[in-house]
């Protein structure tokens, strides 16, 4: 009978008794080469969960600057947009109540000038010229047929 060599670790029967040392010590530098990858994985693992928390950490400092920033750009909008509305709303006003006096003026003058006028204004260089004339129109259309029909009928023809 054939003598057998048993190795516990590879659970495994060997012919000679190097052929199982030389087995156990292969799996021992396997495991020792994995363990060694491991401890490396874990190391380079920890580095880029460094990374990872200080980008975590630069995104929420960058969302709250951002934010103050964005509230206070709003605010310094809103403040320009109330002062731009307050100027325009005064600088509207006067120019409303101008147009209106020029407006009663002018009405006025026409009602004093029945006959008709032309009045030419000047500004600098800004001229305007206002006219008004009182212009007879026939709105009886009626008229104007009759007058087609009298053509007509006096109209002599040759036949």
């Amino acid at each position: 009978m054939k003598q057998m060599y048993y190795s516990e670790t590879l659970n495994k029967y060997f012919d000679t008794e190097e052929e199982c040392v030389k087995a156990e010590e292969e799996l021992k530098a396997a495991e020792a080469k994995k363990a060694e990858a491991k401890a490396l994985v874990k190391k380079e693992a920890d580095v880029v969960n460094t990374a990872f928390v200080a980008r975590n950490a630069a995104r929420h400092e960058y969302n709250e600057k951002v934010l103050e920033a964005r509230k206070t750009y709003n605010d310094k909008v809103r403040a320009a947009q109330e002062e731009y509305n307050k100027a325009l709303e005064e600088v509207t006003t006067k120019k409303l109540e101008a147009e209106k006096e020029f407006d009663a003026k002018l009405k006025e003058f026409g009602k004093n000038h029945p006959e008709g006028y032309r009045l030419t204004l000047k500004d600098g260089d800004q001229v305007a010229t206002y006219v008004n004339q009182e212009t007879k129109y026939n709105l009886d259309i009626w008229d104007d047929f009759d007058r087609i029909f009298e053509a007509v009928r006096n109209t002599r023809f040759p036949w």
